[in-house]
């Protein structure tokens, strides 16, 4: 019987809210004191039923925009940061659901997060910085369409990042508590889902100009069904950046979610197409 596949689509909270889009690897830098961003982006959830889809639930643990039904799914997630002093920023995200719709608002997944820079060597290159987030209760009908969880979650984020002159290395540690209304269904289904979810994901860039970037994110997450054998799956991105001005980031980016990272390009697989921008101000 084929069960359905879980894509959750940005790191700890929804992409609108990552400050290094479009990766789902988060960066450890934090907006300008006293400016603001913008983020605007579109993204294509496409979920196939491939060989692999019989096993379990192939899910992106990046909590915050969930979609958990086996078909098609069309989000345009905004988000907003402020940068309240040269180490901490605080950021909110909403997703506008073009597709699927039904009685329910198009509008969820609002969510609040703070990230703290709590070291940078700029000799060195390495930064650390924590994350944590707080994701609003979405509606019943949402959590039955598969849009969202009906009950509020929390989690953190561990950032380390590697900068030189030609290229960064990013990773991110990540655990997100998710519960859900179990009087209700997820996505048309009563089956349990795990709650306690983890990610351990790396992006290595590299700057290929002063204003084009190409990177590399890949990473494991949890299987969220506590009834399959293995408890984490895979995914793989390649992703690109390019800054026409100081202030405007656009980005573009292809993920590939599978049980292991030998099937990125076989039948048992899901993908997300995200583009978009980033303006600051």
């Amino acid at each position: 019987m084929l069960k359905h596949l879980l894509l959750i689509l940005t790191l700890v909270l929804p992409s609108a809210a990552n400050a290094f889009e479009p990766f789902l690897t988060d960066d450890a830098s934090t907006v300008q004191a006293g400016k603001h961003q913008l983020d605007f982006y579109y993204y294509n959830i496409f979920n196939k039923f491939g060989a692999n889809s019989g096993d379990g639930i192939l899910d992106i643990n990046v909590p915050g925009e969930e979609f958990l039904a086996p078909d098609r799914a069309i989000g345009f997630p905004l988000g907003y940061t402020y940068g309240l002093n040269n180490r901490t920023e605080i950021s909110f995200g909403v997703t506008y659901y073009g597709y699927p719709t039904g009685g329910f608002s198009p509008l969820t997944n609002y969510n609040l997060g703070v990230k703290y820079r709590v070291y940078s060597h700029e000799e060195s290159g390495v930064s650390l910085a924590i994350k944590p987030s707080f994701s609003f209760p979405n509606g019943t009908d949402h959590q039955a369409a598969g849009l969202g969880m009906a009950l509020p979650g929390y989690g953190v984020n561990l950032i380390g990042a590697y900068d030189k002159k030609n290229y960064s290395i990013l990773v991110n540690f990540a655990y997100q508590h998710q519960p859900y209304n179990t009087n209700y269904t997820v996505a048309g289904s009563y089956s349990e889902l795990r709650t306690e979810l983890f990610q351990l994901s790396m992006a290595p860039i590299w700057n290929i100009s002063e204003r084009l970037h190409f990177g590399l994110d890949f990473g494991l997450v949890t299987d969220i069904s506590p009834t399959d054998d293995r408890r984490y799956n895979s995914y793989v991105m390649p992703a690109l950046t390019y800054s026409p001005t100081e202030d405007i980031d656009l980005g573009l980016s292809y993920l590939r979610v599978a049980q292991n990272f030998r099937d990125q390009i076989g039948a048992g697989y899901s993908s997300i197409l995200k583009v978009g921008m980033s303006y600051r101000f």
